[in-house]
Parts: C-alpha cells; sequence; structure tokens
C-alpha cells in the first residue's frame, strides 16, 4: 500500500470513529471554562422575571429600568429600579431573592440620583 492509502484510511476510520461518538452523545473532556464560576444567580430562588414583577406591584404604572443580584448584609438582594413614566421619578425596590418578598421601595427623582452619584465618585 503506497503511504497515501494508509494516510487515507487513518482519516476514514477517524471521521467514523467522530461520527460515531457524536451520535452517542459523547460529552468528551470537560475543560476549566466550560463551568462558569459560582454566581450569586446560582444561589437565588426567585428569577429575574419574578422580582420585576413584584416590584412593579409596588409602583403602579412603572416600567423597569434596570435589575441587578447583589449580595447586601450577607442577603441575596434583587436591586430594582423603576421609572415612573409621567413623573420621571425613580423607584429603587429591593427584593429578596430567596422569598421574593419586596423589602423596601425608596422614590428618587433623577437629580437625586445625580446626586448619589457625585457623592459616590467623591470618596473614591
Amino acid at each position: 500500500m503506497t503511504h497515501f492509502m494508509k494516510v487515507a484510511q487513518k482519516l476514514v476510520i477517524a471521521f467514523l470513529v467522530g461520527i460515531a461518538l457524536a451520535a452517542t452523545g459523547f460529552q468528551g473532556t470537560t475543560l476549566a471554562t466550560d463551568n462558569p464560576p459560582a454566581s450569586p444567580s446560582l444561589h437565588a430562588r426567585v428569577t429575574r422575571a419574578q422580582a420585576e414583577r413584584a416590584a412593579l406591584t409596588k409602583v403602579p404604572g412603572g416600567k423597569v429600568k434596570s435589575a441587578k443580584l447583589a449580595q447586601e448584609n450577607g442577603q441575596l438582594i434583587w436591586s430594582i429600579d423603576i421609572v415612573t413614566p409621567l413623573t420621571k421619578k425613580i423607584a429603587a425596590v429591593q427584593v429578596d431573592a430567596r422569598s421574593g418578598k419586596v423589602l423596601s421601595k425608596l422614590a428618587q427623582t433623577p437629580g437625586d440620583r445625580a446626586e448619589e452619584s457625585v457623592g459616590a465618585q467623591k470618596k473614591k
């Protein structure tokens, strides 16, 4: 057999083995990057959508501007900003990420938020 035919046979065999493994659902080797590091969302029982619905019950007519999951004082919290279109006020609503209970609601104007932001930047 020529060298070319031996190489061709090996390629065909490798190809067939690959198809067979793919057909059986072979998962292969797990790389470190296949599993992202644990994040707070893995421990939240309440989804973002559920937390947003709970927060919107406290701000009728509002629209969710942003939502983030954070650890505050050892408690997992959904922090949701809701804008009320007519007043332009922003309600900062905190929802417990384990129970879905609304913990607090703080209404602010855009000016209040800007002052908070400036104050935080000055502390740095």
